[in-house]
C-alpha cells in the first residue's frame, strides 16, 4: 500500500469496466485543492500514506479528517471542485459507474441550501460515467436542524439514497429505521456502514431491522457463518474497502493476506472493491484490485467477477447495462 502491480496486473486491471459503490467525496479530497486553499498549512504529506500506518481507532480516524478535511468542504463550490478530480480521476481508472457520498450535516453549516451541493456535484459528472449520490449521516443526526434536512434529503429529486456512517459503535437511536423505511418509499436506496468496527451482529441488525441491501464493509460477517448463508440467500452485497480496512486495523484484518474478502467471496457473498477515503488512506481503487489479486490470490477471472459484482448492484437500468457486461463476458472469454 500503495500497490505496485506488474505490468500485466496494471493493464489487466485498467482495461476491466469497473464500478465504486464505496467513495465517500469527503475523504477523497485532492491534496492540491486542500493545499491551494489554505497555503503553507499542509506542505507534507498525510502520515497515513506511509504504506505501515495503521489508525489507533476509528476516533483517530475522525481525529485526522478533521484536521485536513472537515474545513475544507463549506460550500458548493468547493464541493464542485472535487467532484471534478475525484469523478476524472475514477473515469481514468476505467470506471463506468459511481455511487459516492457526502457527510450531510455538513451541509448545515453553508449559506446554500441542499439543493445547491447535489447540483454543483452533479455538473461535475465526466461524460461516460453513471453517477448517483448518496447522503451519508451519523446515528445521532436527527437533531436540531438535521431534522429539516434530512426529511428534505429523503425527498430530494437529486439525491438516489441515504447511507449511515460514522462511529458504528453509537446507539442507533429510534428515528433511524422510520427515516429508512420513508426513504424507501419515496424511491432512494438506503446503506448502512456496519461490520467494520462492530461485529457481525450489527450487520445482521441493519438488514433485519433497518431493511438495507447495501452494507458498506460488513467485512466482520465472516465472524458468523449463519449470517455468511443469509446473506447469500437474500442478496445482500457488501461494498468492501481492503486496504481501508488494513489501515484502520480492523478486528481479524492485521494484512491483506487476512483480509475475508477471500472466504466471503468464495462463499459466494456479493462483494465489490472499493477505495472509501482515498485521501485519508493515500490509496486508489486500481491498488486495491492489486492488493487482493497479489495478496488473496485472486485470479484474472475472479476480478471479472469482483468487477461484474458492481453492475449487479448498480442502480442502473437493465438496458444501460448490457454492453458492459458483454464487454466483461468478452474479457473472461480471453482469460
Amino acid at each position: 500500500m500503495p500497490y505496485q502491480a506488474s505490468p500485466a496486473l496494471a493493464a489487466f486491471v485498467q482495461s476491466l469496466p469497473k464500478t465504486e459503490t464505496h467513495l465517500h467525496l469527503d475523504g477523497a479530497l485532492p491534496i492540491d485543492l486542500l493545499r491551494e486553499a489554505f497555503p503553507g498549512k499542509y506542505t507534507e504529506n498525510p502520515p497515513m500514506w506511509s504504506d505501515d500506518f495503521r489508525y489507533d481507532s476509528f476516533d483517530h480516524f475522525m481525529e485526522m479528517f478533521d484536521y485536513y478535511n472537515r474545513a475544507f468542504f463549506n460550500s458548493p463550490e468547493r464541493y464542485h471542485a472535487a467532484a471534478l478530480q475525484v469523478l476524472g480521476d475514477c473515469a481514468a481508472q476505467g470506471c463506468r459507474y459511481v455511487e459516492t457520498s457526502f457527510h450531510l450535516p455538513g451541509v448545515q453549516f453553508m449559506d446554500a441550501g441542499l439543493t445547491d451541493v447535489l447540483a454543483a456535484i452533479r455538473a461535475a459528472k465526466p461524460d461516460g460515467l453513471e453517477l448517483r449520490l448518496f447522503a451519508g449521516m451519523p446515528h445521532n443526526a436527527y437533531q436540531g436542524d438535521g431534522i429539516a434536512l434530512i426529511d428534505e434529503a429523503i425527498e430530494h429529486e437529486l439525491l438516489d439514497g441515504i447511507d449511515l456512517h460514522a462511529q458504528e459503535y453509537m446507539p442507533i437511536e429510534p428515528w433511524t429505521k422510520r427515516i429508512w423505511e420513508a426513504a424507501r418509499a419515496n424511491g432512494k436506496c438506503t446503506k448502512a456502514h456496519a461490520g467494520e468496527f462492530m461485529p457481525a451482529s450489527f450487520v445482521k441488525y441493519c438488514v433485519e431491522e433497518l431493511g438495507v441491501k447495501r452494507i458498506q464493509h460488513g467485512v466482520r460477517t465472516i465472524e458468523d457463518p449463519a449470517l455468511v448463508k443469509q446473506l447469500v440467500d437474500t442478496g445482500v452485497s457488501l461494498d468492501v474497502c481492503p486496504i481501508s480496512n488494513v489501515k484502520l486495523a480492523v478486528d481479524g484484518i492485521p494484512d491483506m493476506a487476512s483480509h475475508p474478502i477471500r472466504p466471503l467471496f468464495d462463499a459466494e457473498v456479493k462483494v465489490t472493491v472499493n477505495s472509501d477515503d482515498p485521501f485519508m488512506f493515500g490509496n486508489t481503487l486500481s491498488e486495491d484490485y492489486y492488493a487482493i489479486a497479489q495478496d488473496l490470490n485472486f485470479t484474472n477471472k475472479e476480478l471479472v467477477q469482483i468487477a461484474r459484482n458492481g453492475f449487479d448492484i448498480a442502480l442502473w437500468d437493465e438496458a444501460s447495462k448490457k454492453p458492459i457486461y458483454d464487454e466483461l463476458a468478452k474479457i473472461e472469454a480471453e482469460l
